[in-house]
């Protein structure tokens, strides 16, 4: 006979709650789920900073364990990070992206006793009415268990063990070599949970051990910095790096010696993060390395933040002090091929990789020196995968297709992080075999490899001059990553003498303000009146898209709109295509369907005198999702 356990059915309760928001109740009846980004979770979390398949949840023997499946930022139990399969009691906090998880019985049961621990933002402190607890549990709400239940096909320990602290190491081996370091450096961004990188949704308060090693790091560095003298702000040299070994060595002998720099921390990370901010890039020359991070942020020095992917992680350690950052700007402009100037208060610079550098500093920057790097992506998307990721319907993909192989002039304008150069290198991939000129921007345009002129035009380049020369060396097609200033203005004036079939992308949050930079630039690159201006952009661009992020991070076009001229004081647009949002569901997905307005736009003509198909159907079919 079946025991009342073994006959009752499986169900328990998920309460979930994000920054700021209410908390939702969820019912399951599994004895098992996941949750993740994506559908197909039981559990869906909708955020950059929450993995695919980020975590499972059992619920076993009337105790519920959680399992991090490897994501990128981890998951917590009450502020912890958990490594390894963790009984969870109801009233423990799961913490998983900007979300945070309470479980309970379905039916507001519990089959053990009520806790009486409070948890806290530090984890579980006990009440002054508690009575003691003995044994391996005493103190805790949260028991990591020695293996995943499932990994034995048994049941687990009904009284684990206790987390052992983890060991502090020792180290008091000499300074490795350059290469050395960097490849730690490497190592440590290549590694999921490496002792540079933690989530940023963690607690502001940092652990004892990372603040003793912070204040170490920034008195060894000091020291080294001033026995090196004036040298420390030169050119990285062979001998400057000796030098700054040695100087770096012995100001942690002393400092060990004399208690300034506790025992426990080790020597060899002092030595190797040290000597990377006294004479390469600090904590940041690993993330310039690793091909998977996109950008990094210093908002101060000591606050570093990398994007890779969707998810955004914090650099430990960042740099030691303010003199650090600045020293490391400098190196990044001298490594620009234009050195930094002395009353240089806003600087930009593209970097050798491609990369770009906006920094801001001296008397503007009133919580000091900052500076983001942003990293090129190659870019591999096409129509098809578009259509497959819900950025565009079929309909959409059919026509943007058609537009381009009957030459119309096609404006994308979308915030840089909503897409807008995925869809413009889905635009230049449909050009099939023919050539193109492409002005890089941010990003690196992957379509036409082997057959593509490929400029990028610096502040202080002839924008006019240089794209006139790549364009008269092929009958390609111009494509323009980003269009604002002087290369607004180059690209409208080739449009005006002739070239058709250009592909550009506008920075801007949204259609009518991605038009008015257009217009603005125009006014400020050649004197035109505002009504000359808005002329000739409405004559050079035929078809106009607008990408956005929506809320569940997923980028939708959200029109697709014919230019039709100048109507009083602005540019007259006919909408082709719409996306209309309708509803939320559960879990933050945004559902809506890319319609058609009925309007047949007047660039068919255009299709049949050039010999493309077309269909009218595009234009009154139903809604698709």
């Amino acid at each position: 006979m079946n025991s009342p356990m073994q006959s009752r059915k499986t169900e328990f309760a998920v309460l979930v709650s994000e920054k700021g928001g209410a908390e939702r109740r969820e019912v399951f009846e599994r004895p098992e789920i996941s949750i993740g980004r994506v559908q197909g979770n039981e559990l869906m979390l909708p955020k950059g900073n929450v993995s695919k398949r980020h975590a499972r949840l059992l619920f076993r023997d009337s105790r519920f364990i959680v399992t991090d499946l490897n994501s990128t930022n981890g998951t917590y139990v009450n502020r912890r990070r958990i490594s390894q399969a963790t009984i969870v009691r109801e009233g423990d906090r799961v913490y998983i992206g900007d979300f945070v998880l309470r479980i309970e019985h379905a039916d507001g049961a519990s089959e053990e006793p009520p806790s009486s621990q409070e948890v806290t933002g530090s984890g579980p402190v006990r009440t002054q009415d508690s009575p003691s607890h003995k044994g391996p549990e005493a103190g805790m709400t949260h028991v990591p268990l020695e293996k995943d239940p499932d990994d034995s096909g048994g049941s687990y320990p009904h009284v684990p063990p206790a987390p052992r602290a983890p060991a502090t190491r020792s180290m008091r081996s000499p300074m490795p070599s350059s290469d050395a370091a960097r490849s730690g450096r490497r190592a440590d961004l290549a590694s999921g949970v490496s002792e540079r990188s933690q989530p940023i949704s963690q607690s502001d308060s940092l652990d004892p051990s990372v603040a003793a090693f912070r204040e170490a790091l920034g008195r060894v560095v000091t020291a080294a910095a001033r026995v090196l003298g004036p040298a420390v702000h030169g050119p990285t040299s062979p001998q400057l790096q000796e030098s700054a070994a040695g100087a770096v060595s012995e100001a942690i002998r002393t400092m060990q010696a004399s208690g300034e720099i506790a025992e426990s921390i080790s020597a060899e990370r002092l030595q190797r993060h040290a000597c990377a901010e006294l004479v390469e890039l600090g904590p940041i020359g690993g993330a310039l390395e690793d091909d998977e991070v996109g950008e990094l942020s210093v908002s101060r020095y000591d606050r570093v933040v990398i994007s890779r992917g969707d998810t955004q992680r914090s650099v430990e350690p960042p740099f030691s002090s303010a003199e650090s950052l600045d020293r490391v700007l400098s190196r990044l402009c001298e490594s620009s091929g234009r050195p930094r100037h002395a009353d240089e208060t806003v600087i930009e610079r593209r970097l050798p990789s491609g990369a770009r550098l906006a920094a801001l500093c001296g008397r503007g920057a009133l919580t000091g020196t900052c500076l983001t790097i942003t990293k090129p992506r190659r870019l591999t998307t096409s129509l098809e995968s578009l259509v497959r990721r819900g950025t565009i319907s079929r309909a959409i993909a059919t026509f943007l297709g058609q537009c381009v192989s009957a030459r119309v002039n096609l404006l994308v304008i979308g915030p840089r992080a909503a897409g807008a150069s995925h869809l413009l290198n889905a635009l230049s991939g449909a050009v099939g075999d023919g050539h193109l000129v492409i002005v890089q921007g941010d990003d690196e345009i992957a379509a036409g490899d082997g057959r593509a002129i490929r400029i990028a035009i610096g502040d202080d380049d002839d924008a006019s001059r240089m794209m006139a020369a790549a364009t008269r060396s092929s009958e390609g097609r111009l494509v323009v990553d980003s269009m604002s200033g002087a290369i607004a203005t180059a690209t409208l004036d080739l449009i005006g003498q002739g070239d058709d079939g250009v592909v550009a992308a506008c920075r801007a949050p949204g259609l009518r303000r991605g038009l008015s930079r257009v217009v603005a630039d125009l006014m400020g690159e050649r004197a035109l009146t505002l009504a000359g201006a808005r002329e000739s952009v409405a004559a050079s661009f035929d078809i106009v898209l607008e990408v956005a992020k929506l809320r569940d991070g997923r980028s939708r076009v959200l029109r697709v709109a014919e230019v039709v001229g100048v109507r009083g004081e602005e540019i007259a647009l006919n909408d082709i295509f719409n996306f209309h949002v309708e509803r939320t569901a559960a879990g933050g997905a945004i559902e809506g369907s890319f319609t058609a307005t009925g309007t047949v736009p007047m660039v068919m003509e255009d299709f049949r005198a050039r010999g493309v198909p077309v269909e009218r159907s595009l234009f009154t079919r139903p809604p698709s999702r």
